[in-house]
């Protein structure tokens, strides 16, 4: 995993709630103001792409504002049901530069699909293999998890090689799962809780390439989705890696609905990549 030079962060931009990403590249949209102020937000919110080194906008809007997206030359890439407390989030997203646009690997996106049905009748069994345990991850954990993320992927959207980013989101509504064999952590997830909207993200999924296959994720998730059930949230949604069938996979065995594909959107295992958007319903 590359070290990363900057993480996250929220703005307040316009009135509105943003997130700036730099690693990836990329700005969030979660609110647009007043259709009068529009013009004068989308000039702005470019100016500060280019001010921040992201070529890729992506907005997060009811349906009510697909025409107004539209207009602004936006291309649609999929939905979330129940994103905005309940109501359904439509995904547009504005490249500013047109190799950003550019989609890849469709071919073996298109053999990961198929794969994907082909194993969908396979037997939902989700019980832990012997000698593995699985517990909700504790500060003390966040060395051990930053070198799982640090082994797993080559870079990452934030910094999870980082003990004290780890500890950090652990205070930020944000739910770690470990499994451990013989007291080290082999795999864990989260669900990152966006309290405003009641609704929460599957991520941070990772296992050691020698514990896979045994369906320890799929097990994490059997106990996350009613964690987050409990919460009152509305919708557990997932980006998963569209040329990985394992993330993927798992999302189709615990019912999640497919919502689309976002095009080079996550600086991801050594290259930016397109994520597909599952979610499902609680």
């Amino acid at each position: 995993m590359k070290i990363l030079q900057k993480s996250a962060y929220d703005l307040t931009f316009f009135g509105q709630h943003i997130t700036v990403e730099p690693t990836s590249r990329r700005i969030k949209v979660y609110q647009l103001p007043s259709t009068k102020n529009m013009d004068t937000f989308m000039d702005r919110l470019q100016r500060l792409a280019k001010e921040t080194n992201c070529d890729k906008l992506i907005f997060y809007v009811s349906p009510t504002k697909q025409e107004m997206m539209e207009s602004y030359n936006a291309d649609y890439e999929g939905m979330i049901r129940g994103f905005f407390n309940g109501e359904t989030a439509l995904i547009y997203a504005i490249f500013l530069y047109s190799d950003r646009k550019q989609s890849v690997d469709v071919e073996t996106e298109e053999q990961i699909m198929q794969n994907i049905k082909q194993r969908m009748e396979e037997e939902l069994t989700f019980d832990l293999p012997e000698g593995y345990s699985m517990r909700w991850a504790e500060k003390k954990d966040a060395p051990q998890m930053a070198l799982l993320y640090k082994t797993v992927f080559k870079s990452y959207p934030t910094p999870m090689n980082d003990p004290e980013f780890i500890k950090e989101m652990m205070q930020n509504q944000v739910y770690f799962s470990i499994i451990e064999k013989e007291g080290s952590v082999v795999s864990a997830c989260s669900a990152d809780v966006l309290p405003e909207f009641q609704s929460a993200e599957l991520s941070d999924c990772a296992t050691y390439p020698n514990h896979r296959g045994k369906q320890l994720l799929s097990y994490q998730v059997s106990r996350l989705i009613p964690r987050v059930r409990q919460m009152g949230i509305h919708v557990l949604f997932s980006y998963s890696r569209s040329i990985s069938v394992g993330m993927n996979l798992v999302n189709v065995k615990h019912g999640f609905q497919y919502g689309g594909k976002m095009i080079r959107n996550s600086n991801i295992a050594g290259s930016m990549e397109n994520m597909n958007i599952w979610y499902k319903i609680l």
